[in-house]
Order: structure tokens, then sequence, then C-alpha cells
């Protein structure tokens, strides 16, 4: 960490405690964190470089073509994105997901910046419980009664026979890096002959750890949506030290026509679920500032529409929590509805960005009570 870091993170820090501490770091100090990293990125343009590109890129992203001629709101926008990463370090897409021009200054303080939610988990339960999760096969091995389907790891420690004997069972079936994320490097292989089985092994075993699972076949509810990717509810859950249950702003994920994976950064659409009804409570958004009153392309109506066996749902992501490990207090699980109910497709401590968006509300002051 920069010198620059330091020295903000702790001022920032010590002025958060008091809503006059607030008022003087806002009136002050932030002007004089602005103008530091305005000047280091002009002559020296390192150690914020990735900052400035990702403002670039998202300003071009969000704007119309009329904003981003208007050169005195693009220069008011990009005050103001500074401002927000330096006091809520809320990044860029963060600030657009969330709607932050429109909300004053208590309203964007409601939110948790993804930073704060890394360093909140970090801190409190470390890389070690992190791993537990973020390990497919580990985490596969101890939620397994609620997967219903057969998976195996390939590479490193996991022996072949396991393999041989998972591919002559499934011949077609969903390949996942071990600890990948974001739907990235994750496709669906199909072994036709035994020459091509080796092939497939020594391809894997090349190329790090991995881990295969049966397909899920998605119910006719979900596939409506989109056929191609296995379509998706995540839930934010939560195990208070009092033993308490929480469920926090859960959404829908659905893929665009040709893609195998629903997620938001592969394209995917995203839609806030009312927690307590289980119906799509906003309109479908995107990463790439794009929203939708219908599905882009199977053009069925996002809000109002209801997640399938909701209750069912909910009863089950609190047994599967409570039977996990006590050190996970929290997790974002991701559900695919079959027409003989819910599976668990993953389990993760998940990013709240697109919680926060589909609710339209923040969920600082909840995350911070329950992690408690």
């Amino acid at each position: 960490m920069d010198i620059f870091s330091s020295i903000h993170d702790r001022v920032l820090k010590l002025c958060d405690k008091s809503s006059i501490g607030r008022q003087i770091y806002s009136k002050f100090l932030l002007p004089w964190e602005r103008f530091v990293l305005n000047v280091e990125h002009r002559f020296l343009g390192k150690v914020y470089s990735s900052y400035y590109e990702e403002v670039e890129k998202t300003l071009n992203l969000y704007l119309t073509e009329e904003q981003k001629k208007d050169a005195k709101y693009v220069k008011a926008l990009k005050k103001d994105l500074l401002n927000c990463w330096l006091s809520l370090r809320i990044y860029p897409p963060e600030y657009f997901l969330y709607e932050f021009e429109k909300l004053n200054d208590n309203q964007r303080r409601e939110y948790i910046s993804d930073i704060e939610r890394w360093e909140v988990l970090h801190k409190l339960f470390g890389a070690k419980v992190r791993h537990e999760h973020a390990d497919k096969w580990l985490f596969y091995q101890m939620a397994k009664p609620y997967f219903h389907r057969d998976a195996c790891k390939v590479g490193g420690d996991a022996p072949k026979s396991d393999y041989l004997a998972f591919v002559a069972k499934h011949p077609r079936f969903f390949v996942k890096e071990l600890e990948g994320c974001f739907g990235r490097n994750a496709y669906i292989l199909e072994v036709h002959s035994t020459e091509y089985m080796e092939e497939v092994y020594d391809r894997l075993v090349t190329h790090g750890e991995w881990i295969l699972e049966e397909l899920i076949i998605q119910s006719r509810d979900l596939s409506a949506w989109n056929a191609s990717s296995v379509n998706t509810v995540r839930i934010a859950s939560f195990l208070t030290s009092k033993g308490e249950h929480h469920v926090v702003m859960p959404f829908f994920r659905a893929g665009r026509v040709g893609s195998i994976v629903d997620n938001a950064l592969s394209g995917g659409m995203v839609a806030g679920v009312d927690e307590k009804t289980g119906r799509l409570c906003s309109d479908g958004f995107d990463e790439h500032g794009n929203r939708y009153v219908v599905h882009p392309d199977s053009k069925v109506h996002v809000k109002g529409w209801q997640v399938p066996q909701w209750e069912e749902l909910c009863k089950m992501t609190e047994e599967l929590h409570r039977s996990l490990p006590r050190h996970h207090r929290y997790l974002a699980f991701d559900f695919a509805h079959t027409e003989k109910g819910w599976v668990l497709v993953e389990g993760n401590w998940g990013q709240l960005i697109f919680n926060q968006a589909g609710a339209h509300r923040g969920i600082r002051k909840q995350f911070l009570e329950y992690l408690k």
C-alpha cells in the first residue's frame, strides 16, 4: 500500500466515527485528497492510473452521447466519482448501478462498497474460511446433499480413476475452474470416444485444477427466460452470532441467447427479488448500463414475475446454511430450479452490488449488524 492510501484510510476511519468528523472530512480533507490524486495522476500516472482508466471506461459505457459532449457535466461527474471513491470506497460502476447521482450523502452512506465488504469479511473470518467455499470441490463435499448431482475433481491429488468413472456415467458435463468466478472458463464438454476422454483429461490436468459437474436440467419456468443458460437465484444468507438466520436482498439472473452462463459480467440480465414474496421487484439491468422491462431475447416481463417454490427455497437456504461449519456466518448461495425442485449451484462470499442495485437500497447497516 502506498503512503497516500495508508494515511487516507486512517483519516477516513477516524472521521467516520461521528457526524461532525464526517463533515470536517467532507469540507476540508476530501478536497485536499482529491487535489493530491489529480496532481499525482497528471504528473506521475502510475499508482492510481487504473482508477482513472476505470472512470473513463465507465463514463463511456453509461453516459449518452449528448452527456459526453457536455464538458461541464462530465467534469462535475468525475469530481463526484472521485469523492465517492475516497469517502465511501464506491468504484465507478457501483456509482452508476446504485444511481448515486440521484442520492444525497445520507442515502449514499446506506450502501456498502464491494471493497468494504471484502475487507470486513477478511478481517472477521480470514482467508481460510474463504478458501473453504472458493475451492468448489471442497465446498461440494461440505454441501453435497443440496447439490443433487454428481461431480468430480480433476488435477492436483485427484485420482484419474474418479474422472474416468464420472465421464463414463456422464459423457456430457459442465466444466469449471476449481477456484474460478464470474462464469469465466466455464463450459460444457461432451466426450464421444475413449481417445477423446484421454485427450480431455490430459488437457485439463495440464492447465490447473477443475471440477466437473453433472448437467443441471432446469425447469420449464426458468428455461422460458433463456434456454441456453441455467438461470439462477442468488441469496445472501446470514447467521448471526446469536444463531438467527436472515435472507437479504436476493436477486435473479437470466442469461442471453447462446450463452451458457447467466452472469452479469457475461452479459446476463439481473433483477431484484422481494425476499418476502419471491416476486421480481425491479426492472432488469445488466453490467453495461442497460435497463429492461422485458428480457431482451425471450421477452418475458421482468417486474412482478414469481420465482417458483419461493418458500421452499428460503427453507432450503436456512437448512443448508445451518448444516455448514459454524464459522460460515455469511454466504451467497446460487440456486437453480429443476422439475424436481431447487438445487444448489455453488456458494461464495458474493458481491452485494446486484443485491443493492436490484432492491434500490443499501445493505450496509444490515451487513455489519448481522456479522457482529
